[in-house]
């Protein structure tokens, strides 16, 4: 049954790069909307998404009463075992109405498939699929930075910084690829080793916008990155789909359609003879806020 008690919904939606927080009303008009940083726990460890989160939560929240709220958190390695747990436990403290937590990849089902089969794709810091087939979800990649092969802003960072140092040591790599990765260092790259290990996945995921500036402007190597890397993400969306019994609807959502242009072209020769996805303009946060009205109405996603 529904819970009547419920007036508004709290969506939240992190990744390896940033955690976005929105709470609207039960016409789904916005009431308050925050950005905050990575949240997922395998890369910066359960405690330190536990902080972000009860920073975003406290500040978004602030003069309403927690009973009124349904909310659902959808996070990037966040989804199964262990940590699942520990974050509903955590959750659960603060007196929401109804609350519930999960993937960053049930916000995309929910606004990308809408109902339908099909394959919901996320391309931002990491990269996973989900196809949904008669009610039924198969995961296919999203095993983290040191698992996956391509396809991701991590990805295409490594890349980049791997070109830059390759160029440095006179082993190849690209002086243009160099030229802009030490601009956005603001430092030499000889001297960069230590502050890119520090900085993490998210750190290394931040320099993939100069491999699409790169080949923009003509950059051989930077051709390169994107083949391999558009190859490992066709292979994750072509395994998706033998899950499915109708149709190839295929959506990507995530910080990486900014370049959908560019992948749209490379990605259309390692799907040649099947359908092209669709890379989505929705926000992946109105998804978490739609599962978080679904909790409230129906007491799960």
């Amino acid at each position: 049954m529904p819970n009547i008690k419920i007036k508004y919904f709290l969506g939240i939606d992190g990744g390896g790069t940033k955690t976005e927080f929105l709470l609207t009303d039960s016409d789904g008009n916005e009431i308050r909307r925050i950005f905050l940083g990575a949240s997922n726990p395998v890369n910066i460890g359960i405690e330190k998404t536990k902080e972000l989160l009860r920073q975003g939560i406290t500040e978004i929240c602030e003069g309403f009463d927690f009973s009124e709220i349904s909310a659902f958190a959808g996070l990037a390695g966040a989804g199964t075992g262990d940590i699942k747990v520990k974050l509903n436990k955590f959750l659960k403290e603060f007196g929401f109405g109804a609350c519930l937590n999960g993937r960053d990849t049930d916000s995309v089902v929910k606004i990308a498939l809408k109902g339908e089969d099909g394959v919901a794709m996320i391309m931002g810091t990491g990269i996973i699929a989900f196809s949904s087939c008669e009610g039924e979800l198969r995961r296919v990649g999203g095993r983290g930075y040191l698992v996956d092969k391509g396809g991701c802003g991590f990805n295409y960072g490594s890349d980049a910084l791997a070109c830059a140092f390759e160029f440095l040591d006179g082993r190849g790599g690209s002086p243009l690829i160099f030229k802009l990765v030490e601009e956005k260092l603001g430092q030499s790259l000889d001297s960069s080793a230590p502050a890119i290990y520090a900085g993490g996945a998210t750190f290394v995921a931040s320099f993939a916008p100069v491999v699409f500036e790169a080949y923009e402007q003509g950059d051989e190597e930077a051709r390169k990155i994107l083949e391999r890397n558009t190859y490992e993400a066709a292979k994750i969306i072509k395994t998706a789909r033998e899950h499915l019994k109708n149709g190839d609807k295929t959506v990507i959502c995530g910080g990486l359609c900014r370049q959908k242009k560019i992948l749209s072209s490379f990605l259309a020769d390692h799907l040649k003879g099947e359908d092209m996805p669709v890379f989505s303009d929705e926000k992946i946060i109105d998804g978490a806020v739609l599962i978080a009205k679904s909790i409230a109405e129906n007491g799960e996603i």
